[in-house]
């Protein structure tokens, strides 16, 4: 667990992403392997739906206290584990050992839910109706345990918001980061044994705090793959269809990056992006999707991308510049795994939801007007905090939400909890109240149906379809892979 001493270093002063973000948590430690359960029925009889939350945070900061799971649970007939696994440096340092090859985090996850199966009926919980579900990092580890061959049967749901595993990976026996953080800590790297001596020696807090630079972290802290957890890399199980077969719901916000690139080393403000800005950073930007297949080239597809993205009618448009770098972002950090994700699972005949998220929240007023959904913003809504009372009588708001929101925010409760507890978002049976909800339809390989997640929600088709191919099929095979052409049996 991993916390931050100032708010303002993260843009994130408003009094609601404290809320959301450091909510109870004060400090940090290696020693944060605890779960917070919430229900409202203390029966071993009830055998309610049990809802297990993996946070988010990139998989290097984050706790289970900042998310107030007791709103849905007591407005849904559901039992909510909230969990902790360690991160950064502690839960992914990879090593030589045979028995620590990393994903440390990971396996935290793992017993966390052998834990629930064990003891979740003295809560109210049913262990043979429990959902994993987790946003950003979380949504990656959600991904990962339903690729896991070591997760099968501690779960028969799961839902990713904001986060599917296409992802770079390490592979097992390489501990580049590991050097990196001995380097910090002023130990020596010509021996491994020494190295590891040393490292053990230190405070696990002195280990916790040399972080990498982000780029670095996403390149060299990632997934260890080759190993009990993960045998082959996720891009290749999913492409081989070869996932746990449970009901998988997911999705990503319309505008996940806002003004930020994905690799947060430009700001992308309302000047827009020049060509040079843009081609002098797109190849750092692409090592995220290009670090998923090792040894691959990033400049094999560089071109390929900026062909696809940049629009000939308008070469020094800044403005278009801006969004169609932003859409580069979104759909190679979120949509074109999502979709990967979908129509693995969709292979085996469970039942997938997709959605994209696409409100724009009248409490981010403030935000640039091209900005509809940022990342995090579904959280809110999840979680209920327009629907937190405010002090100054029966019928006052903590937060200033329009009454469309707040609406919104039980409609998201209602379908989230429907797929925990039927399968299906749309069937309420077993509920504490039933809404009137838009129909969502399920996605299947021929359909491909997904819901445009708002205020008024509605079916789309298809997302973005030539763009998911092209990262899904064409430019992997640019990076030397063997794809399955989209309606084929074929490799």
């Amino acid at each position: 667990m991993m916390d931050f001493s100032t708010y303002e270093e993260l843009g994130l002063e408003d009094p609601i992403f404290k809320e959301m973000l450091f909510w109870r948590s004060t400090s940090s430690s290696e020693d944060c392997l605890f779960l917070n359960v919430y229900t409202s029925k203390l029966s071993s009889t009830s055998n309610l739906p049990v809802m297990v939350w993996v946070h988010g945070g990139a998989m290097v900061m984050g706790s289970a206290d900042t998310y107030p799971a007791e709103i849905p649970t007591a407005l849904n007939n559901v039992v909510m584990v909230t969990i902790n696994y360690r991160v950064g440096n502690l839960g992914f340092l990879p090593t030589l050992e045979e028995d620590a090859p990393g994903n440390f985090g990971l396996l935290d996850v793992i017993k966390a839910l052998q834990w629930v199966q064990a003891n979740i009926r003295n809560f109210g919980g049913d262990p043979d109706r429990v959902t994993i579900f987790g946003e950003s990092g979380g949504g990656w580890a959600v991904s990962l345990l339903v690729l896991s061959p070591m997760a099968t049967g501690l779960f028969h749901r799961a839902i990713s918001q904001s986060g599917v595993a296409g992802m770079p990976i390490t592979q097992k026996g390489n501990i580049r980061r590991t050097e990196y953080l001995a380097g910090g800590l002023n130990c020596t790297t010509s021996s491994y044994d020494e190295m590891m001596s040393c490292l053990r020696e230190k405070p696990g807090q002195d280990v916790a705090e040399v972080v990498a630079d982000f780029t670095f972290f996403m390149r060299h802290g990632s997934p260890v793959v080759g190993d009990k957890f993960l045998p082959e890399s996720p891009w290749d199980l999913m492409t081989k269809k070869q996932v746990n077969k449970v009901d998988y719901l997911l999705g990503s916000n319309s505008n996940e990056f806002g003004n930020q690139s994905p690799n947060m080393n430009i700001v992308l403000d309302e000047d827009g992006m020049t060509r040079a800005e843009f081609e002098d950073t797109l190849p750092t930007e692409l090592l995220w999707y290009t670090d998923q297949f090792l040894g691959s080239d990033v400049n094999l597809i560089v071109q390929p991308v900026i062909d696809q993205y940049m629009d000939p009618d308008r070469p020094d448009d800044q403005i278009a510049i801006r969004d169609q770098y932003v859409q580069i972002g979104i759909d190679t950090w979120f949509r074109a795994p999502t979709v990967l994700m979908a129509q693995a699972a969709a292979d085996h005949a469970v039942r997938v939801y997709q959605y994209e998220f696409k409100h724009r929240t009248s409490y981010f007023a403030s935000r640039a007007p091209h900005i509809e959904a940022d990342h995090g913003d579904d959280l809110f809504y999840l979680f209920g905090f327009p629907l937190m009372p405010g002090e100054t009588g029966p019928d006052s708001w903590k937060y200033n939400f329009t009454e469309e929101e707040r609406e919104l925010s039980l409609d998201m409760m209602a379908y989230w909890v429907n797929f925990a507890t039927n399968g299906d978002p749309n069937d309420s049976t077993g509920s504490a109240r039933v809404r009137n909800t838009t129909n969502w339809p399920r996605y299947t390989l021929s359909s491909q149906e997904y819901l445009k997640l708002d205020v008024t929600s509605s079916a789309g088709v298809k997302i973005r379809e030539t763009r998911m191919k092209f990262w899904n099929e064409e430019v992997p095979r640019l990076l030397g892979k063997k794809v399955r052409t989209s309606g084929s049996d074929e490799l």
